[in-house]
């Protein structure tokens, strides 16, 4: 009976780990697949890619149906080593064959810096989990994801409107802004702090990492 109890407890503890990755590896192909489509034209539907939207709207989904902390940081990782690997990986596998998609090797530089990164975003992922504790820090917490797609709709909006592309992006990060700002909004213990947090930390991201692009 002991022995069944682990066995089962094992499987409950070690599947989500595996699921999370096995959608990483999912997006990481469909991301890479999205190359496909013309990356000039008004819906630019390969910006997905390259912008920040489809990862924020993600991975905070994926921190959000964690357990605790350290799954939320380990689901965090696995889903994002897994969609590196994923796309660089189906790109090398691509390049064989269709020159769009050829470079010399893998691209080793790359899938380095974005893993680095995705070190950071679990990171991450372990202190925004705490956003289920009651308090101001769970409002300022839930700001924050709400914040990075505000900022992106505005640069992408702005983007859009100059150069006629992004709108697959734009309508994607104004969907995602809706959602997860009522969602949390509802969530939050103190609306002002929420709200004032978005104002401050959106506006500052924005001008710091989209408005040198436009």
């Amino acid at each position: 009976m002991a022995v069944q109890a682990y066995a089962g407890e094992s499987q409950s503890y070690f599947s989500p780990y595996l699921l999370f990755a096995a959608l990483g590896l999912v997006a990481g192909i469909l991301t890479r697949l999205t190359d496909f489509f013309p990356s000039g034209d008004l819906w630019s539907f390969s910006s997905i890619a390259t912008l920040f939207g489809f990862w924020m709207v993600t991975v905070t989904l994926v921190i959000y149906v964690s357990r605790s902390n350290k799954d939320a940081a380990v689901n965090v990782l696995l889903y994002l080593f897994m969609m590196n690997f994923g796309f660089y990986f189906l790109n090398y596998i691509l390049g064989l064959f269709i020159p769009l998609f050829y470079t010399e090797g893998v691209q080793w530089d790359l899938f380095i810096v974005y893993n680095l990164l995705a070190l950071i975003c679990s990171a991450v992922g372990y202190v925004l989990y705490y956003w289920n504790r009651s308090g101001r820090l769970s409002s300022f917490l839930y700001a924050l994801p709400v914040s990075g797609l505000a900022a992106e709709t505005v640069g992408v909006g702005i983007y859009l409107a100059k150069h006629q592309t992004f709108l697959f992006q734009f309508l994607f990060d104004i969907a995602g802004l809706i959602v997860f700002g009522g969602w949390f909004y509802r969530k939050a213990n103190n609306k002002l702090l929420y709200i004032a947090a978005i104002a401050v930390v959106s506006s500052s991201s924005y001008f710091l990492v989209y408005q040198p692009f436009l």
